[in-house]
């Protein structure tokens, strides 16, 4: 049904005609009228007269339109509106990778290599794009930070994504870069963004394999619109309506990200990566699809079941970063195990650890000693009594989680994020 470039429009309840906007045009969309027609009002109960030509502002579902949608904005239309009726296909972005995003130097005897990696993902299940991006090098834990792009009505549109970049590759041993990783699109060049995966990417990567050696990759850092600096865009289908960032700009304005800087150094070994508290891989976390795998999550990030300690109940958060990595001081308490130094809830949100010194030297957290008849948190608001606390021998892979709310539940307990 296409409704006619001209003459009188009205709200109707069925499909067919083409004088008049039903919910055939509707969705979830701002502009889509079955949220505002409901037998002749909005849902919210303000009447819409039948002589009315347009529907007036108002607020639904959390979101404020503020434009006066005309019934002559319909004209010709046969499908959901993408221009200006819906404002803008985006809704909200954030958080946004900071400007030290891509700055990484590392020096080692064993084949040092730094990267940077930056993915995109079309959530069509929370109406989002989701970003992740992380800087590493050969010697620390594997980390991941998640943003997300938040649309209305358009889950089955496909969302595009690219990167401009200029980066030069540097040092003695500049041969080994990846500038950027063959699966990597060209410069500004827009690629369609996977629903099932992280896809497109992005990725540089420095690495120096003899001795006395420095592989570096670096963008400048100007201002004007040959700047060097990477920046991403998110667009839909036909490109009209984009997102670009790191910063929160709408409706295609550029907007540069930080320099890249990314050192690789064959020389005087630097001291191992810090203390992390984590979880043992096994552990399984409550997202919105039921229990995962961290290594799932690290591909899909729904959205984590997380505790609100000031409304006593339980929510689902979004899901802000991970850290990965091999740990060899590991405990298990009842059918939970982490790191000694992991803070658990227990009876009345109180934080406890197998060593609390260690988890104040470590992140200033003072934890309360946890201990055999001790209650702690569990997801169905149930506490379980520790009835053992025995050391875990060897060197496992571990996981922490960062969350709105900075905890989530592992193998159904209540844990602290803290990253």
């Amino acid at each position: 049904m296409t409704i006619e470039s001209s003459g009188a429009i009205s709200l109707g309840t069925t499909a067919g005609t083409n004088r008049s906007i039903s919910g055939e045009l509707g969705g979830t969309q701002p502009h889509a009228l079955s949220e505002y027609y409901r037998d002749g009002s909005y849902s919210d109960g303000i009447s819409i007269s039948a002589s009315s030509t347009s529907i007036p502002t108002g607020s639904w579902n959390g979101f404020t339109y503020t434009d006066e949608i005309k019934f002559s904005d319909f004209y010709g239309v046969a499908a959901p509106e993408t221009g200006n009726l819906s404002n803008t296909w985006f809704t909200s972005l954030g958080p946004l990778p900071p400007f030290s995003w891509a700055n990484e130097s590392y020096t080692s005897t064993t084949n040092p290599q730094v990267g940077a990696n930056v993915a995109f993902q079309n959530d069509q299940t929370n109406d989002r794009i989701a970003m992740r991006y992380s800087t590493f090098n050969s010697g620390s834990p594997q980390t991941f930070s998640y943003a997300y792009i938040s649309y209305t009505g358009y889950a089955t549109e496909t969302f595009r994504a690219k990167c401009q970049y200029s980066v030069t590759a540097g040092g003695f041993n500049s041969s080994n870069a990846e500038n950027p990783s063959s699966f990597s699109p060209a410069s500004n060049t827009y690629a369609n963004i996977s629903t099932s995966s992280y896809s497109p990417q992005w990725q540089w990567i420095a690495e120096a394999t003899s001795s006395a050696t420095t592989c570096t990759l670096s963008a400048s850092s100007g201002t004007s619109a040959s700047d060097d600096r990477p920046y991403w865009t998110v667009a839909n289908s036909t490109e009209t309506d984009t997102v670009s960032g790191p910063e929160s700009t709408f409706s295609g304005t550029t907007t540069y990200g930080a320099s890249v800087s990314l050192s690789a150094t064959y020389g005087t070994q630097q001291g191992p990566a810090g203390p992390g508290i984590c979880i043992h891989e096994d552990m399984l976390v409550s997202t919105q699809y039921g229990e995962q795998s961290i290594h799932d999550i690290k591909e899909a990030s729904p959205k984590i079941w997380a505790w609100n300690n000031e409304t006593s109940t339980r929510e689902l958060v979004n899901l802000l970063g991970i850290i990965i990595v091999n740990h060899d001081n590991l405990y298990t308490v009842n059918n939970l195990k982490l790191t000694e130094d992991h803070p658990v809830y227990l009876k009345d949100y109180t934080v406890a650890s197998v060593t609390p010194s260690k988890t104040l030297e470590n992140y200033e957290i003072d934890a309360a000693q946890l201990t055999v008849g001790d209650e702690m948190m569990k997801e169905d608001g149930t506490l379980e009594t520790i009835t053992s606390i025995e050391v875990l021998s060897g060197e496992h892979v571990t996981y922490t989680l960062k969350t709105e709310l900075n905890n989530f539940y592992a193998n159904n307990y209540l844990v602290d994020s803290e990253i």
